[in-house]
């Protein structure tokens, strides 16, 4: 089985619609997203119905909790809070009950599922560098062989022994006895490696193996769109250059 596993889509509607367009080609039976799929851009209903008719598990992320009215906004600087108030104000009662009933963490045989650092699902600790992951150890019986994470928008990955890690950004991505995972999928609607396509991985549970995927998308309509919708420009400029 081939999973898809997406994160902050951000709503942006043309990264997710051309994803899935890809994933439906490409021999995908299985869909999982790991939250953040609201802030900064202008679709957010139309993305939260997306993933909710395509995803069999979707975790709440920083900024759903933040509309949703279960995190406190002054964690965001004024640009992102003024986006989340707007996507509160635009999200239909359905989809804003969506949100809020969303879990922090799932797991699935040798995977674990996190939008945020697994140390600690509930605070939305970053997992950027080596000693983020370090942290890890302390909790290493407790992972899972692959443990996913989103919300830095990178794709950095990291090795874990029982006592010490290995950056292994870049490396191919099998499994490895008495060894674990972490590995940051990247962002489907804004990512920030520097790479303006839209990215997201791809797990095949029969070889045990991991791919990013990178795919171009209309960049022009999405900036276009938070730009009319009154949402720092900020927002749209960043979707250019992956940063």
């Amino acid at each position: 089985m081939r999973i898809a596993i997406l994160s902050d889509i951000h709503s942006n509607i043309e990264a997710l619609t051309a994803v899935l367009d890809y994933c439906r080609f490409n021999r995908i039976h299985k869909y999982i997203c790991m939250g953040d799929v609201v802030g900064y851009g202008a679709e957010p209903n139309r993305c939260c119905e997306l993933i909710r008719e395509v995803c069999s598990v979707t975790l709440l992320g920083n900024h759903d909790a933040a509309v949703a009215g279960m995190m406190d906004t002054e964690y965001y600087y004024m640009a992102a809070k003024q986006a989340l108030y707007w996507t509160r104000e635009q999200l239909t009662d359905e989809n804003f009950r969506w949100l809020y009933s969303l879990p922090y963490t799932h797991e699935q045989d040798n995977l674990g599922f996190f939008h945020s650092a697994p140390i600690v699902p509930s605070r939305f600790f970053y997992v950027v560098r080596q000693e983020d992951a370090q942290a890890h150890l302390k909790v290493f019986d407790r992972l899972s062989d692959f443990n996913f994470v989103g919300h830095s928008h990178l794709t950095n990955q990291y090795l874990l022994g029982p006592r010490r890690v290995r950056d292994a950004t870049g490396k191919a991505v099998e499994y490895q006895d008495d060894k674990k995972w972490i590995i940051n999928v990247g962002s489907v609607g804004q990512p920030r490696d520097r790479d303006n396509r839209a990215c997201f991985g791809v797990f095949d549970t029969d070889q045990q193996t991991f791919e990013h995927v990178r795919i171009d998308y209309d960049i022009d309509t999405s900036a276009k769109k938070i730009i009319r919708a009154g949402l720092n420009e900020r927002f749209a400029k960043r979707l250019y250059v992956g940063l």
